[in-house]
């Protein structure tokens, strides 16, 4: 057994070691939990901040919010003097009326111009006819001649063998008129002969009537021949002339579609004005400048009739819906920090009141100052200072952290320093 000097200088061992003993299992923890359970105290609010500026240029005549003011979805903040941008709205309206009217009168003069193809096709198609109808009096003129030229050889013919007949009857009449007087025939037959004289000279007064008849017949379908000729001449003339008609009716109609372009709305016209009417129109909106989203004007310094340039800021707008929080951690604790990981955020300004908060996402890409000029442009990849740069430390990656709700006592303003702690 121990004696009572030997457990009292026992006991401060005992102390010394239990002691030894709790603070390196505290130590062994406190890293472990810090290893598995990442924090950091580098943290920054963020949220969306875009620049108000007008596209338009122009005086404001009404300013409807102050700065630092909370804002609605829709709510009108400026208005740009809009009269300008109103009469151009109208000057567009009424070139969109004249293009209109320019087109209708366009596809009018094409109409007329196919109108115009269409009379003289059947105009050509008249003459075409008139030219069969010409031919055919042409061919009928030449047929009567021959048929008046063949009654003249008839009639020629005709007469040569009635007088051949007269000259025989001439002789027996002369012969039988002797016999009569010298009492050798008798006086009948002398007077029959006479008789038959008297018929055939009948015959060839006849046959010369009729030859004088076929000859003139043959004077007439000549002049028919001519007269159809000349017709066919005329109907020749008056297809060239449609035909001719029928190319300059369809060189207007070609002049025509190409005044016209594309018919209706497709015409380039039409369009090109309502183009310039739908500027105009889009120019007049923009004179009227509307919240975003939810949020807050901040940094305006503005006052009535005041001239705004298009593309010049003159206020700033905060996403209220926008906060959240760029925590900064070291790439070894990357392996314990995963998208949906519950985190709490300790704002500086409220260090007693932790807000409940998750992992939304992890950043890809960074701009160590070493590598700032090599590895991307430092105004889009986030450049991190290390904080020592005679060790080599690891390399501080943001996380994005979004509140799952913001208590409304709570006045978040971008830039503000955080404390972010992940728990497992």
């Amino acid at each position: 057994m121990l004696s009572k000097d030997s457990i009292k200088k026992l006991i401060p061992k005992l102390v010394t070691t239990t002691v030894v003993v709790a603070a390196s299992a505290c130590a062994y923890l406190l890293y472990s939990r810090y290893q598995c359970a990442p924090w950091t105290r580098d943290g920054q609010v963020r949220a969306d901040v875009v620049q108000i500026a007008p596209r338009v240029n122009g005086y404001l005549v009404k300013i409807s919010v102050k700065d630092n003011q909370a804002v609605s979805k829709g709510d009108l903040l400026f208005q740009i003097d809009p009269s300008q941008y109103q009469l151009a709205v109208d000057q567009a309206e009424v070139s969109l009326i004249q293009a209109k009217q320019s087109v209708a009168q366009l596809e009018a003069a094409v109409r007329a111009a196919k109108a115009g193809v269409k009379q003289s096709e059947a105009a050509a198609i008249s003459a075409k006819s008139q030219i069969d109808a010409a031919q055919a009096g042409v061919e009928s003129a030449n047929a009567s001649v021959a048929e008046a030229e063949s009654g003249v050889t008839s009639a020629t013919a005709k007469i040569a063998q009635v007088k051949a007949q007269l000259a025989e009857a001439q002789r027996e009449a002369e012969r039988a008129q002797k016999l009569a007087d010298s009492k050798a025939g008798s006086v009948q037959t002398a007077q029959a002969k006479a008789a038959s004289v008297q018929a055939y000279q009948a015959e060839v007064d006849s046959a010369n009537a009729g030859l004088a008849q076929a000859k003139s017949a043959v004077v007439q379908a000549q002049a028919a021949v001519r007269e159809a000729k000349a017709n066919l001449v005329i109907a020749e003339n008056g297809l060239a002339e449609a035909e001719a008609g029928v190319l300059t009716a369809n060189a207007d109609l070609d002049q025509a579609k190409a005044n016209l372009g594309e018919p209706g709305d497709a015409n380039y016209r039409i369009q090109s004005a309502n183009v310039q009417l739908e500027q105009a129109q889009l120019n007049l909106n923009w004179t009227s400048i509307y919240a975003p989203a939810d949020g807050y004007i901040s940094n305006m310094s503005l006052l009535g009739d005041t001239f705004v340039s298009a593309g010049t800021p003159f206020a700033l707008f905060v996403d209220s819906s926008s906060f959240r929080v760029d925590a900064y951690f070291q790439e070894t604790k990357l392996k314990h920090i995963q998208p949906g990981d519950e985190a709490i955020i300790t704002l500086m300004s409220h260090h007693n009141q932790p807000l409940k908060a998750h992992v939304e996402s992890i950043g890809y890409a960074i701009n160590p100052p070493n590598l700032a000029q090599t590895d991307g442009p430092s105004n889009i990849v986030p450049t991190i200072q290390p904080t020592f740069e005679w060790i080599r430390l690891a390399q501080r990656v943001p996380v994005r952290i979004r509140f799952d709700n913001i208590p409304k006592d709570i006045h978040l303003v971008s830039g503000m320093t955080a404390s972010i702690a992940i728990r497992k």
